[in-house]
């Protein structure tokens, strides 16, 4: 029989002798279907009655040795994620309450990081709302502390507890975890649908991303998709387990047309980080040696002066030089400068695959097998050159598996994605929507083989045009097409597109037909109608990132701007000014 005392006596031999197992479950992108991060769990001894985390935990706090527990924890968490060496964030639950105590370890979680050569801007602080917090100042100033830190901030269990709104309002969180109460069964309840399209609208105008916690069936699973969730964690997609891995683990794999998304235009260099430390130059070469020494996984190290990338060096090129038989005693007192390679690529997180592609490329020789990642000109981590060759293909895959046959520019799925990605990112964009005037009539007359000559020379236009300006361009489907641009020069190319489309549409025409300046053609009563020559109708939106949720809002305003631009004859560019869902449509220019 298990006494008060019993139970204490086993928690203090836990604590003492180490005996926690950290598991992860791991958190999936839904728009590119890997693994984002792990959550850690903690579970006692298997045969022990403290197995359980939720008996752990209540024994650990009427005991008053939760925070020993906690700290315990965290670092038994932080070692098992470092020596597993996987890309992605590690989640880290953090009782509130314990933030408030007066006599919690300053700079604890820090220091571990350093010691397991982890990165804090890969570390995720997850506050649970299950807990009543009385002095809000005081975890907003501890928040801001880890902040400053490089740590990001989740509130963990929304809508399970105490402060809810007032919560994310005080500490604006960079990640919102929906309990999985609200997510259990949410296709067949409307009430928690609604509830959950409604945080995830919050979510996205405050600049927030969302995890769906609890995730255990496919119609869950879908559903939090459709109404805009980020990220996904649950059963479903992986299990707790002490073990981490790259993909998925659970019954049900994520592929494109579930949601996630393969690499594009708007992807950055971010998604390919891994958090290596870089090395002073002025260390020599001897510790350099066995640094690699101690870490074999480690093949390349960047080399840094004031925080800022100089160089990188190879451990192959090191180990060869050593091998040789002067090459130690000629090289290990003098600095790693003697041995950095200078020609390297380095770029800021922010910078797209398809930019840092082309540098890559560009390179003079065949330069190193990693780059370096920078976040405002200071060494963030390196990334790896056969990660983005990896990712580039796959992404070439993806978009040729949804191409349009006739054009095989992308179609909606890939133009979905693109999308997305950028009201993620709350990255400004205009997305036009081009469609043929009276392609019908044409069809009818010159028949669909003729039809399909049209419809190409519009897809060239807008590659050659807007696409080598480096615009997404995409074929929504029949004479439908769409650029995104996320650029300032949208009006002029779009103008462009439709000057160079009047003259060329003329050699699609008999003689006779452009002189008369249309042609004659039944319309759905039998009726013979004169149609004038092939036009383009382009209607183009700027979308406010913090006004629509996903491409479902994007597809509704590109549409009704496209409507408007073909009222009037002729090739027409309309402009709206509406930039979210809901707003009256304004018209600001129509040009002809």
């Amino acid at each position: 029989m298990w006494t008060d005392e019993s139970y204490r006596q086993e928690l203090v031999n836990i604590l003492q002798q180490r005996k926690l197992q950290p598991l992860f479950q791991p958190v999936l992108d839904f728009n590119t279907g890997s693994v984002q991060g792990y959550e850690a769990l903690i579970r006692g001894p298997s045969d022990s009655p403290l197995h359980s985390p939720l008996v752990l935990f209540k024994v650990a706090h009427q005991c008053q040795l939760l925070p020993q527990l906690e700290m315990l924890c965290r670092e038994l968490s932080i070692a098992a994620f470092a020596a597993a060496g996987v890309q992605g964030d590690l989640y880290l639950n953090v009782n509130p309450l314990l933030l408030l105590s007066d006599d919690h370890p300053s700079g604890l979680t820090l220091a571990l990081l350093k010691k397991y050569q982890l990165n804090p801007s890969r570390v995720v602080i997850e506050l649970s709302e299950q807990y009543q917090v009385d002095d809000s100042t005081v975890l907003i100033n501890a928040v801001h502390h880890y902040r400053e830190l490089g740590f990001r901030i989740a509130i963990d269990d929304l809508g399970s507890g105490f402060s809810g709104l007032k919560l994310w309002s005080e500490l604006k969180p960079d990640l919102i975890k929906i309990d999985r109460y609200f997510i259990s069964q949410v296709h067949a309840d409307p009430t928690k649908k609604e509830f959950v399209r409604s945080i995830i609208a919050l979510a996205k105008s405050t600049g927030s991303a969302v995890v769906a916690e609890g995730i255990e069936t496919r119609e869950e699973l879908l559903l939090c998709q459709e109404l805009g969730a980020d990220y996904g964690q649950g059963y479903l997609l992986g299990r707790p387990n002490a073990v981490m891995s790259a993909v998925a683990t659970g019954s049900y794999q994520l592929n494109p047309n579930q949601g996630s998304t393969p690499p594009n235009s708007t992807e950055q260099v971010g998604a390919l980080l891994l958090s290596v430390p870089a090395v002073a130059s002025m260390t020599t070469v001897a510790q350099l040696f066995d640094l690699f020494s101690k870490h074999p996984q480690w093949s390349s190290l960047a080399i840094v002066e004031d925080d800022q990338p100089v160089g990188i060096v190879q451990k192959s090129v090191l180990f060869e030089l050593f091998s040789s038989p002067y090459g130690r005693a000629l090289y290990e007192k003098k600095t790693v400068k003697a041995l950095m390679d200078q020609d390297v690529v380095i770029v800021d997180e922010h910078c797209s695959l398809d930019q840092l592609s082309q540098q890559v490329t560009d390179q003079d020789d065949e330069g190193s097998w990693y780059f370096i990642v920078t976040r405002q000109q200071k060494y963030l981590g390196l990334g790896s050159v056969r990660a983005l060759l990896k990712r580039i293909t796959e992404s070439k895959l993806q978009n040729a598996r949804y191409a349009n046959p006739l054009t095989l520019l992308p179609g909606n799925v890939p133009i979905y994605r693109e999308i997305d990605g950028l009201l993620q990112r709350r990255k400004s964009f205009h997305i036009a929507y081009f469609d043929l005037n009276d392609f019908k009539p044409y069809n009818d007359t010159y028949g669909y083989s003729k039809g399909d000559l049209v419809i190409q020379l519009v897809a060239e236009l807008l590659t050659s045009i807007a696409g080598a300006d480096g615009h997404f361009v995409g074929h929504v489907g029949g004479d439908d097409f769409v650029v995104i641009f996320t650029s300032d020069n949208w009006q002029q190319l779009c103008q462009q597109v439709l000057n160079e489309f009047a003259e060329r549409v003329l050699f699609y025409y008999e003689t006779a037909h452009v002189q008369a300046g249309g042609i004659r053609s039944q319309n759905r009563s039998g009726e013979q109608v004169f149609y004038p020559l092939l036009s383009l109708a382009v209607g183009v939106v700027s979308p406010d990132p913090r006004l629509c949720s996903c491409h479902h809002d994007v597809a509704a305003l590109a549409s009704d701007a496209k409507t408007q631009a073909k009222k009037p004859q002729g090739n027409f560019l309309f402009i709206s000014r509406r930039r979210g869902p809901g707003q009256h449509l304004v018209i600001n220019e129509m040009t002809g």
